[in-house]
């Protein structure tokens, strides 16, 4: 099936509105979740690799983690192509989103760094200020994108809490850094596997329909 917000296959006792196909097409490329698995598992090996646990203390296992993690995403890329088709968003989309991500970027590297860090500028809270960041860089992405969903809420929600805990103060920098890193792949995989429920169920429900026979 090719879904673009001009023309989607629908089933003929299933009825949605132009608005909701659309706004399926366009929270497609936001909600191909599981690109997120090899992402999220990728930042669990690096805080593996950073505290030199087993064979990941060796920086070519990492390497060899980061390739696999890579023809991953090339494979699921693919997969969500040959699946569901592709969607192209406008210029002004891909600026926009482009925008936001750099500004979501800023956010956990700068709040991270101002929280907690050895700088003699830092807060030194005794938050996870990667983890907080990260949730609320990610819950802000999201709803600016899809609009707010109940397991972004909880999934997010849930590390921003457990970010701003003030349990962190005992630990080294680098260990909450990594604690940090750590649970937010943790977080990043089950949001990916929820986001991918939710994007099949919405291009599910909008097999069928051909909208260029209603235009105007």
């Amino acid at each position: 099936m090719v879904c673009d917000a001009n023309h989607v296959v629908m089933d003929e006792d299933t009825e949605m509105s132009r608005k909701d196909l659309e706004r399926a097409a366009e929270s497609y490329s936001h909600l191909r979740g599981l690109l997120s698995v090899p992402l999220g598992a990728l930042m669990i090996a690096a805080a593996l690799g950073n505290w030199e646990w087993g064979p990941l203390r060796h920086a070519w296992v990492f390497v060899l983690c980061a390739a696999a993690a890579g023809a991953a995403a090339v494979a699921l890329s693919r997969f969500y192509d040959a699946r569901y088709g592709r969607v192209t968003s406008t210029t002004r989309n891909q600026v926009r989103v482009g925008l936001w991500t750099a500004a979501v970027a800023a956010l956990v590297l700068g709040g991270s760094l101002l929280a907690r860090s050895e700088a003699s500028w830092s807060l030194d809270l005794p938050v996870n200020g990667l983890a907080a960041t990260l949730a609320l860089g990610l819950l802000t992405y999201f709803a600016l994108t899809v609009g707010p969903q109940r397991h972004h809420l909880v999934v997010w929600g849930a590390l921003l809490v457990a970010g701003v805990l003030p349990v962190w103060g005992g630990l080294s920098v680098g260990d909450t850094a990594n604690a940090g890193l750590a649970l937010g792949g943790a977080a990043a995989i089950v949001s990916g596997v929820l986001d991918h429920r939710l994007l099949a169920r919405r291009l599910e429900a909008a097999r069928g329909l051909d909208l260029s026979a209603g235009r105007p």
